[in-house]
């Protein structure tokens, strides 16, 4: 098989594990909101927590995690490291889709109010589609986070420069990194300040992908 084919089987391997994101969350969200089981929440939530004050505003980082994730098919260059993403970022899906079932935690979100401007409007939209569960982990911290490490890891290989030259000396894969590790900081700062997540939710999703990266971005023996 030449680079091409295995590129483009790479990226179709992607996109159905972005289907499998987006199918798996809407579906354990539900379920979690029926909670048949009678499940007890998990007590994560702190007095910290609760003192974070509520910004509308932030839901504009939250909202980016969005196109973040259609990144690497743009940018990777390498069906193996492709590959190794879609299988890292399937195994923290099912976990968290696991934790999400058996442990539907919810949280407390404030009411958005559409009349009063764009920002509680797109509150309102996020707010209606997504049941106040499926918490812990975060996933949007978890995704984001993944990304930058694949970035981290991959991005001297492939982005606008000769595989082999160090991440120092490539200035645009360096900035890819700096670019998405910045965007995971801003979306975990927003998950909180939106009341869309706890502060444990944050710290569960950013181990969880550390965790998977460990595994499936290490070098080959």
């Amino acid at each position: 098989m030449n680079l091409s084919s295995a590129l483009v089987r790479a990226r179709l391997l992607y996109i159905l594990g972005l289907l499998y994101l987006l199918v798996g969350y809407l579906g354990t969200n539900e379920f979690a909101a029926l909670n048949p089981w009678g499940r007890p929440a998990l007590p994560i939530a702190t007095t910290f927590d609760h003192a974070l004050p509520f910004v509308p505003w932030t839901v504009v980082f939250y909202v980016m995690y969005y196109p973040l994730l259609v990144t690497p098919l743009f940018f990777s260059r390498s069906p193996e490291a492709l590959n190794r993403m879609s299988l890292g970022q399937a195994a923290m899906n099912t976990i968290s889709y696991v934790i999400f079932v058996l442990f539907p935690t919810p949280i407390e979100r404030p009411h958005a109010v559409p009349v009063e401007g764009a920002f509680h409007f797109v509150l309102d939209l996020l707010f209606r589609a997504d049941h106040p569960y499926n918490t812990f982990p975060s996933l949007h911290v978890g995704q984001t986070c993944i990304l930058a490490l694949f970035y981290l890891r991959y991005s001297a290989d492939w982005i606008f420069s000769p595989s082999g030259v160090s991440i120092a000396k490539n200035r645009a894969g360096l900035a890819v990194v700096i670019f998405h590790a910045a965007s995971s900081v801003l979306v975990a700062a927003s998950a909180v300040l939106i009341k869309q997540h706890y502060l444990a939710d944050i710290f569960a999703g950013a181990l969880l992908a550390y965790a998977m990266s460990l595994i499936f971005f290490a070098r080959p023996r």
